[in-house]
C-alpha cells in the first residue's frame, strides 16, 4: 500500500492521515496494510464484520494482532454513527 508512490502522494497531497480497512485475506492483505500504515502513524481503523479469511478461525486471532499494532476495531454500524 505504502509502497506504491502514487497512493503515498495522494494522500499526503489531500492531507489523509486515518483509513478504514476492510478486505478479504485478513490474515495477509489486511494485516499488512495495517501493519504498515499504523507504522507510518496513520489512524487505522478496521472494520471488523468487514473482513474475512480463507481461514475464518483465526480472525478472532487477528483482530487481537491489528488491536495491539494500534487500530481501532470497528463494526460498519459503528462507523455509520461516526460519519
Amino acid at each position: 500500500m505504502l509502497s506504491c508512490a502514487p497512493f503515498v502522494d495522494f494522500i499526503e497531497e489531500n492531507e489523509i492521515r486515518d483509513f478504514y480497512i476492510a478486505g478479504a485475506d485478513a490474515v495477509a492483505c489486511v494485516k499488512s496494510s495495517c501493519y504498515n500504515l499504523c507504522k507510518a502513524n496513520y489512524g487505522v481503523a478496521v472494520l471488523s464484520d468487514c473482513i474475512t479469511s480463507y481461514d475464518t478461525k483465526q480472525i478472532p486471532a487477528m483482530l487481537r494482532y491489528y488491536h495491539s499494532k494500534g487500530c481501532r476495531l470497528l463494526d460498519l454500524k459503528d462507523l455509520r454513527h461516526t460519519l
